[in-house]
């Protein structure tokens, strides 16, 4: 282009072809390629984001370190580049050396000096371990983290291959493209893109088995619950619990919370896959990932003390023995509603240190000691009429029913306790004290019986009742055909596939009944395996 000669179509798209493919300096194939490599990374939930910025900056300074052509210049700039990237960035620095080699043999072959091109990389390489060698003196921790990464992975006795795979393939990638840019025939010109779309095929199949081995969907499908819970998505929550039934008590128990949030838990609650309950409340987990989801439901209901227990527990239990911004948020609000002001401020002073949650931190610093706009607030006043105020306990997750008993005794306005007591013992099949508290509805101010509820009290009328027009309660007309139906279908056949259908599936009889026998005869078979 430097003699600005005239290009017909077909020259000009050959000379485009070329100046794309010279020297691998292919832009939309780098950008292209360079993102199928972290799709493998990024896909495990315990590989920090530290590791993928600081793979962007050793790239960054590979890129830059091809900007020099003067030799000493070249030379300064790899002694004290080497020594930055390691102490800023990590082991990454093997990633940016490989670079540096790279384009020192590359500029070697071009001028016909191998030998002294491969004299040279032994010596960056040497550097590099040097450099690593001389941090050790003033860093104390084991070796095999020195070398590992302090901040690639969320636990720090553990060393993930992963890592390490990319930096590899960080280093293929930019020379799947080094064509020669001397095409002086179409023929060459052919085996260009033959190279350049097999270079492609490789990255993908590469990406794909990365992210076959290290994506766990049960894993990311609580992740993305979780999200969802947090964000307060509750449409959303319910939208994905209908294309894809949650099945883990942690999913079961998001779903149902956003049935809670949205007033249609006790309508719509056998509508979705339900496993007891645990479905409502999950068996405590020290981890740092089950307990948050539970905490969410605790504090929603009013059980500020436990909700700040769980929160608590996950934020101990993180491996790395960092703290959550988020975590801390919740624990602050727990302090706020309990009245504990200087506590809450302890922790507000931390998160102003913060990037996302410092304005967060300063409005709510103003809201310590005044009473009345605490009383004010729609979350914080509202919990604290709910709250257990007589006395200050931890609730006991054994005794879920009669927890949530007391939490509505205390304020029989709300709702959200009310339902959860119910639907408990519906989940847990204990016919006597569902009939026993149903009677408690009457504070909550309902304007029809909840689905649900009507499908029980119409099975327990028809019990010791023959005619259905003399059901004492204000049900639906198709609730008590659907209700029938089923339990005619049952007794004449408790296998039939009818049963498995529409509306029979979702009518609360199916859980007490069809599911029950199912999970009793897998216990039974479970004991017989055992004996």
């Amino acid at each position: 282009m430097e003699n600005h000669e005239e290009f017909d179509d077909k020259n000009l798209e050959t000379a485009a072809v070329a100046a794309l493919r010279c020297g691998g300096r292919d832009i939309l194939g780098s950008a292209i390629r360079r993102r199928t490599l972290l799709s493998g990374t990024v896909s495990d939930q315990n590989i920090l984001l530290s590791f993928v910025v600081a793979l962007f900056g050793a790239l960054l300074m590979g890129w830059i370190h091809n900007r020099f052509h003067n030799r000493l210049v070249k030379v300064v700039f790899e002694l004290v580049s080497t020594a930055l990237v390691y102490w800023f960035l990590g082991p990454v620095v093997f990633l940016y050396a490989a670079l540096m080699i790279g384009d020192t043999l590359k500029n070697a072959q071009q001028k016909g000096s191998i030998l002294s091109g491969i004299g040279y990389s032994a010596c960056i390489l040497v550097l590099t371990v040097a450099w690593i060698l001389l941090s050790t003196q003033t860093l104390q921790y084991p070796m095999y983290r020195i070398f590992a990464g302090l901040n690639y992975y969320r636990y720090p006795g553990a060393v993930s291959p992963l890592p390490f795979v990319v930096m590899a393939w960080a280093v293929v990638i930019p020379f799947l493209g080094m064509i020669p840019c001397r095409q002086k025939t179409m023929q060459k010109l052919q085996q260009s893109k033959v190279v350049m779309v097999l270079s492609y095929v490789l990255v993908i199949v590469a990406s794909w088995f990365g992210i076959k081995a290290s994506f766990d969907e049960m894993t990311y499908d609580l992740i993305d619950y979780d999200f969802l819970v947090r964000t307060e998505q509750w449409d959303k929550i319910i939208e994905k619990a209908e294309k894809k039934p949650a099945t883990t008590p942690l999913s079961v128990s998001c779903v149902n919370l956003a049935l809670s949030q949205k007033g249609v838990l006790a309508d719509r609650l056998f509508e979705f896959y339900q496993n007891g309950g645990e479905g409502l409340f999950p068996t405590f987990i020290r981890d740092m990932i089950s307990p948050v989801s539970t905490a969410e439901i605790f504090f929603r209901l009013g059980m500020v003390n436990d909700a700040e227990r769980y929160m608590f527990e996950a934020q101990e239990a993180i491996p790395n023995y960092r703290k959550s911004a988020r975590l801390t948020r919740r624990i602050i609000e727990c302090e706020i509603i309990n009245g504990n002001y200087k506590v809450a401020a302890k922790l507000l002073r931390r998160l102003q240190k913060t990037l996302f949650y410092s304005n967060w931190a300063d409005q709510t610093m103003a809201l310590l000691g005044n009473e009345k706009a605490i009383n004010r607030h729609p979350i914080y006043g509202k919990l604290r009429k709910y709250r257990e105020k007589k006395q200050d306990f931890l609730f006991s997750d054994r005794e879920m029913d009669q927890m949530l008993g007391l939490l509505f005794l205390n304020d029989n306005h709300n709702r959200m306790a009310y339902e959860y007591l119910m639907c408990y013992e519906l989940l847990q099949r204990d016919m006597e004290k569902f009939v026993q508290y149903y009677p408690l509805g009457r504070f909550v101010g309902y304007d029809h019986i909840p689905r649900s509820f009507q499908e029980i009290l119409i099975g327990n009328w028809m019990k010791t009742h023959s005619d259905p027009r003399t059901i004492p309660y204000s049900v639906d007309a198709q609730n008590v055909n659907n209700t029938l139906s089923f339990i005619q279908l049952y007794m004449q056949n408790p296998k039939d596939p009818q049963l498995g259908q529409q509306p029979y599936v979702s009518n609360a009889w199916h859980y007490m009944m069809v599911q029950g026998a199912d999970e009793a005869s897998k216990k039974k078979e479970g004991m017989k395996e055992v004996y």
